[in-house]
């Protein structure tokens, strides 16, 4: 995985370059521009802040966006299109094509509105998207990442508020521990002991993280790899004294990060049915298959949520990507 850290100067050799392309099509250059989204807004806004006095800037600029549930191009402000956009040249920007399915929708609209002379422009596209636009800076691996513009770059964060404590391997002396197993109220987990996790890293090629307060086993994460590029969630379990710490968030967040920096696509698991809400709030998804009953009140439902290259706009400070 590389990630790619792009300063405004970078962006702003990128972007004169184009805005020179666009000038070289005389009277054919694209008098509106409709951006993608809010990255895509950024993008345009920068363009035209370093354009001086190019004769390639928008006279009309129209904001669009899609709606990931109904899957189709939605006006993000009080501008529209004109129904029949004919033999105008439109350019449609955004600042990243990822699998390339919000910029395809976004064509097929202008394409349903009569445009006949599309020009489309991102800072970046991945290799294996399946839109690649006319114009791009940079063409980047599926497991790639791009920040753009930022003063600091953000380090990955498993724990901001104390308690805090130490996350590492399950070592061969922790099967010796007292007590040698946690008490978290699942029947199933409580029978497991820091034995048996270390037999399954030792026989199944499984990896087991533990969380460790004080000198203190509180909590446990086991997962392994699956043909496919999968990773599969076995466990993660959190002490009932530890409970209400989020020490489990931070175990899936570590699960996380070690499944995008292993190049996985998705993260499967079964959830215990009083925590599929708890999984849903990160991104999991209930599949179709039948639960799994294991007696004693236990009920279990497949979960899987895909792994991400790419971080959304505003949701990480002043990031795109």
């Amino acid at each position: 995985m590389h990630t790619y850290l792009l300063s405004d100067e970078e962006i702003r050799r990128y972007g004169l370059d184009f805005l020179s392309r666009l000038e070289l099509l005389g009277s054919s250059a694209p008098q509106l521009w409709c951006t993608l989204g809010i990255s895509g807004d950024k993008i345009a806004a920068f363009l035209i802040s370093i354009s001086g006095s190019s004769p390639a800037i928008p006279s009309q600029w129209v904001r669009l966006g899609f709606d990931r549930k109904k899957q189709e191009i939605i006006f993000r402000d009080k501008k529209s299109l004109p129904d029949t956009l004919g033999e105008e040249p439109i350019l449609l920007i955004d600042a990243a094509v990822h699998s390339g399915k919000s910029m395809s929708r976004a064509v097929d609209a202008l394409y349903l509105r009569g445009a006949k002379n599309i020009i489309s422009y991102s800072l970046v596209v991945k290799r294996t998207s399946d839109f690649i636009p006319n114009f791009f800076a940079i063409a980047m691996d599926e497991h790639d990442r791009v920040f753009f513009q930022l003063e600091k770059v953000p380090n990955n964060r498993l724990r901001q508020a104390a308690p805090f404590g130490t996350l590492r391997a399950l070592r061969e002396e922790d099967i010796r521990r007292v007590p040698d197993r946690l008490n978290t109220g699942v029947p199933s987990i409580d029978k497991t002991t820091f034995a048996d996790l270390w037999y399954y890293a030792k026989t199944q090629s499984s990896t087991v993280y533990i969380y460790e307060i004080a000198g203190r086993i509180v909590a446990f994460l086991h997962f392994k790899h699956q043909a496919g590029g999968r990773l599969f969630l076995d466990l993660v379990a959190a002490d009932l004294d530890f409970q209400g710490y989020r020490i489990g968030s931070l175990l899936m967040r570590w699960a996380e990060t070690f499944a995008r920096t292993s190049k996985c696509v998705a993260i499967d698991l079964w959830a215990i049915e009083s925590r599929v809400s708890w999984y849903e709030n990160r991104g999991y998804e209930v599949l179709g298959v039948p639960p799994m009953n294991l007696g004693e009140g236990e009920s279990y439902i497949k979960m899987s949520r895909p792994i991400l290259y790419n971080i959304k706009p505003l949701e990480l400070a002043d990031v795109i990507a």
